[in-house]
């Protein structure tokens, strides 16, 4: 069956019932048992938060290649519904032995005895309101066949395995890998295994935490295994980072309390807070003033402290901390805060970053309130390029520009989030002599005569990109 007949058989089956709903302009998505059919949702795609609001409870057709309908709500997670209704049509309708879909039978046949699924209520599998306890239960049972059968992958002779599974209700991601001495080999996950991760999921996703997003599987050849979820505490490696869209339609499909400040950014996107040109052009038409900001120093006193800083860092090889770069500087720490400031012709700057965890993106992502204004009364020339890359993730916290002769801000007094995103700023020997940009190689070997080896190269680099250094 192609899309246009599972819609056609959709639209067929609502007419015949007399349903209120629609049928025109439905929506094929194909599953591994047919095509799950639906009216798409109308949602304001000008707001970056508009998935938090999004509907559930609506109706959703699940087609099977067979030609059986079955209605499910939208409410219930999407694997959930798809998984059983998989199970449901190789039951009715045995693969033939020995093909793919025998193989899938048989491990979702293992899977649907031992999660002991409570039946259908409502058309869709619902676990009775005390089962936190048992879902927990249930849920680990089925991790035992998933090691079973990623052990089975390995080569020859390996002593452990490390896998990792990132799985939304619309995509997913499966690595693992086998060490064998001192050699260690990726090897490809089977569709299989991954429906059985996904089954398991949709038995988590009855747990009092929800769904995981991600699953970590290790095991050794004497039979040790370990398992663990995360919930995106700390954001995932990029290797395992799904597009927004699909951590979007999980949000959907499992609605949660609360996201996780950075992964609530990185699906509203650069919508969130992104200053394109255009906008930057409009809003500063718009009149607005700034507010004068008095939390910073000069901007000369800010560039040559954090040039000094930066020197120190880089000299004394440490991989994290300020830098300097052709006419910008830098702030990483080691727990993700952070902040760019962008030097400008004409005497202008941008200062900008963010602060792990921010309460005011938490308050916005998952409090119901504004996100910060940042923005109010910023001149045209305040965009992207010269924004913190936070801005393009939706983890912005703070944003000052510097015209004339002092600093301004947007409306939201972002004070408060600068303290550990901008480079902790100390008394150095070389400050002083830096302020009148005219630092030698003699004052940096100086600076580090009494302390730990250093690279005076790389030292005597920052400052002179700073252009602090005496040439």
């Amino acid at each position: 069956m192609d899309e246009a007949a599972a819609i056609a058989s959709v639209v067929a089956w609502i007419r015949t019932r007399g349903l209120d709903y629609p049928t025109e302009a439905l929506t094929a998505d194909r599953f591994a048992a047919g095509w799950c059919v639906y009216a798409p949702a109308d949602v304001d795609d000008s707001d970056p938060l508009a998935f938090l609001e999004m509907p559930v409870g609506q109706s959703v057709f699940l087609v099977g290649d067979s030609g059986r309908i079955k209605e499910v709500s939208s409410a219930t997670p999407p694997a959930i519904a798809q998984d059983e209704f998989l199970f449901e049509e190789f039951a009715a309708r045995p693969p033939a032995p020995g093909s793919e879909g025998a193989a899938v039978l048989a491990e979702f046949g293992w899977v649907f005895r031992h999660a002991a699924v409570p039946p259908d209520v409502g058309g869709f599998p619902r676990g009775p309101v005390d089962a936190d306890d048992a879902a927990a239960d249930q849920a680990e049972a089925l991790l035992e066949p998933i090691a079973r059968e990623l052990a089975r992958l390995g080569p020859p002779g390996w002593e452990w395995f490390s896998a990792e599974f990132s799985v939304t209700v619309s995509a997913d991601v499966a690595r693992v890998r086998f060490r064998t001495g001192d050699r260690s080999e990726a090897v490809p996950v089977p569709r299989a295994v991954v429906d059985l991760v996904r089954a398991q999921r949709a038995v988590a996703a009855r747990m009092p935490s929800g769904p995981w997003w991600r699953l970590l599987v290790t095991g050794s050849d004497l039979g040790e295994t370990t398992a663990d979820y995360d919930y995106g505490v700390e954001p995932f490696p990029g290797d395992q980072l799904l597009a927004p869209g699909h951590y979007r339609n999980d949000v959907v499909a499992h609605p949660r309390p609360a996201l996780p400040v950075w992964l609530a950014g990185y699906i509203a996107g650069p919508a969130a807070q992104g200053r394109p040109p255009s906008r930057a052009a409009d809003d500063a038409a718009a009149g607005r003033p700034a507010v004068a900001a008095a939390d910073l120093p000069p901007l000369g006193d800010l560039w040559t402290r954090w040039a000094v800083l930066a020197a120190v860092s880089a000299g004394l090889g440490e991989e994290q901390g300020p830098r300097i770069r052709p006419g910008s500087a830098s702030y990483e720490d080691a727990a993700r805060n952070g902040s760019t400031l962008y030097v400008l012709p004409g005497n202008r700057a941008v200062l900008s970053g963010g602060r792990w965890n921010s309460p005011l993106l938490d308050a916005a992502y998952n409090g119901g309130g504004p996100l910060p204004d940042l923005f109010t009364g910023a001149p045209a020339w305040v965009t992207d390029s010269v924004l913190d890359e936070r801005g393009r993730r939706g983890l912005l916290t703070f944003c000052f520009w510097w015209t004339g002769d002092r600093w301004y801000r947007g409306e939201t007094d972002t004070s408060g989030e600068l303290g550990v995103a901008l480079p902790p700023f100390r008394p150095l020997p070389l400050l002083e002599v830096a302020a009148r940009r005219s630092v030698t190689l003699e004052d940096i070997a100086d600076h580090f005569a009494e302390g730990p080896a250093a690279d005076l190269d790389v030292a005597a680099d920052q400052l002179s990109l700073a252009g602090l250094l005496e040439l």
